[in-house]
């Protein structure tokens, strides 16, 4: 029920050199894309859900994940939100560079895709956002210990998912993280 990933010291210390640059207390991460269409997150949803966590939590950075071939569009759309500490996330070169970035960051947001599981793999926080498919959700779930899966209404996809659930249950988690801290 456990995952194992192992860096190279190279992807390790790009991650870190990273990670160090961000002076925030904490560094959340959202990846807005699954495996196809209907598992991404909106440029609206994740609009809400920048802005409600940024006015909640000031000592905070979001680092947005992004595909390497759709940079310039995630860019574009961070640049329209004009949050300060909404951040493009390095040019991850592959998937063990896209795992040392998620080991640096404190919490994940992601819809059901490799970064449930990669996050699992170190442990991290997550809330994940999974169709609604109880097969699906059975084999796939995150396996960390402190995670929430907010489900849609659809069978396929996470098109009709409550941003509201996942802005409340990303706040629990990151009062949460604060209080260890």
């Amino acid at each position: 029920n456990k995952y194992d990933i192992f860096l190279s010291s190279i992807e390790e210390n790009r991650a870190k050199t990273f990670s160090k640059k961000i002076k925030s207390k904490i560094k959340m991460g959202i990846n807005l894309e699954g495996s196809f269409k209907e598992k991404q997150i909106r440029p609206d949803d994740l609009e809400k859900i920048c802005v409600s966590i940024k006015q909640k939590f000031q000592d905070i950075t979001i680092v947005i994940v992004s595909h390497p071939n759709r940079r310039e569009k995630t860019k574009k759309m961070i640049l329209k939100m004009d949050l300060e500490g909404v951040m493009l996330s390095y040019d991850t070169k592959n998937i063990l560079d896209l795992a040392a970035l998620i080991n640096e960051l404190d919490f994940i947001i992601s819809p059901d895709t490799s970064i449930v599981h990669i996050a699992s793999a170190f442990n991290k926080p997550i809330v994940s956002i999974h169709e609604n498919n109880e097969l699906s959700y059975t084999l796939w779930r995150p396996t960390s210990s402190i995670s929430k899966t907010i489900f849609s209404q659809s069978k396929y996809g996470i098109v009709d998912y409550k941003v509201s659930e996942v802005i409340d249950h990303s706040c629990k988690i990151i009062k949460a993280i604060e209080e260890k801290i």
